[in-house]
């Protein structure tokens, strides 16, 4: 839809096709920098419901807080979606729902596309097609990309603990559990997600129950997805004959490996895909995007081995001075961050190195 918009917005006549009748997305609570605030604008106001200002670490009984100078952002995707369709709307994109792509190939002007809807078969033709269908996208496979790696997201709304304050994100290390993390994310006074990422689907589920009893947290509801782990960059072009293919979001594994976020990155790939539309394949945006992910596979490539004793010494090293570097500079300008961690912290290094090491030594 953000694609949509920009597009149309620059003067393309855009279409979008939607499997379902009607737009009924899926629940998610999502959390995400103050970025998304200045990304996506009306919409970006629309979804929001709830901001923190504070991350508590935890890890073998050593804790640690952070205070941000700019809030993040808690976001219900529910709310998000319509927000976009109707923004894409108004740019004069046109929406077609109960529609679903089936298949693709080169004609003599451009890209033939097989859809089906209402149950009828259809030809549609165009210049450019756009795959924004999530991890298992059917436009990447039909068009050659191959299939990305994803890992299980689990999480459930739960009763807020009396004890955390509903401007505050909770985080636990415990990877004998999960080489990702625990969190609670309050999204008001009283409720709050609760979540993990995991490798294996049935032991994450099992984790995150035991989890959630030795927290003393009830389920609500539960909520659920399957995440792109990005190893490396997708390109996100492919020319078919005379057409072009591109990718965005979630089907281009543009998702922060190091927090398996992937709400800010996929809107900067949608913005980088309109702008080549726009401007003959020139794009600033998806260039920068490239850096700013392979910076948080660095991270995530010295954080995917640690042990206990490892967490545990990163939390030991959060002195007042790296703890401001963390509350000044967002997850999405890591590479600023990083530099400015690693300048007040140096020991960090060491310790990130060792994870690198560690992580090859086990992969030969």
């Amino acid at each position: 839809m953000f694609t949509a918009a920009s597009v149309a917005r620059g003067g393309r006549r855009v279409r979008v096709l939607e499997s379902k009748p009607q737009f009924e997305p899926a629940p998610r609570t999502l959390i995400v920098t103050d970025q998304f605030r200045s990304q996506m604008g009306a919409s970006a106001r629309e979804s929001i419901v709830n901001e923190i200002r504070r991350f508590e670490l935890f890890t073998d009984g050593r804790s640690a807080q952070v205070a941000l100078t700019k809030p993040d952002l808690i976001i219900e995707r529910s709310r998000l979606i319509p927000a976009l369709a109707r923004e894409a709307q108004q740019a004069g994109a046109n929406l077609s729902f109960d529609t679903r792509f089936l298949g693709i190939g080169p004609n003599a002007r451009g890209l033939r596309l097989e859809v089906e809807t209402g149950g009828q078969r259809e030809e549609l033709h165009a210049d450019s097609v756009v795959g924004a269908d999530g991890a298992a996208s059917r436009v990447a496979r039909a068009s050659g990309w191959p299939p990305i790696e994803t890992v299980p997201l689990v999480q459930a709304i739960v009763r807020l603990p009396k004890d955390c304050p509903p401007d505050t994100t909770r985080v636990w290390f415990v990877p004998d559990d999960t080489p990702y993390f625990y969190w609670l994310i309050p999204e008001s006074a009283e409720r709050g997600a609760v979540g993990v990422i995991g490798e294996n689907g049935g032991d994450t589920k099992r984790c995150f129950e035991r989890f959630l009893e030795k927290k003393h947290m009830e389920p609500l509801e539960w909520q659920g997805a399957r995440i792109p782990v990005y190893r490396g960059w997708v390109p996100v072009r492919r020319q078919i004959g005379n057409g072009e293919v591109y990718l965005v979001g979630d089907a281009a594994a543009q998702v922060k490996v190091s927090t398996v976020g992937g709400i800010v990155t996929g809107f900067r790939g949608a913005l980088g895909v309109a702008q080549a539309l726009l401007q003959n394949g020139k794009s600033q945006e998806l260039g920068a995007l490239r850096r700013e992910l392979g910076t948080h596979w660095l991270i995530r490539r010295a954080l995917h081995r640690f042990q206990q004793k490892d967490y545990s010494e990163l939390v030991d090293l959060l002195d007042a001075s790296t703890r401001q570097s963390l509350g000044e500079i967002n997850r999405d300008e890591s590479t600023r961050l990083l530099w400015s961690v690693v300048r007040r912290q140096p020991r960090l290094v060491l310790l990130g190195l060792r994870g690198l090491l560690m992580g090859k030594t086990e992969k030969n």
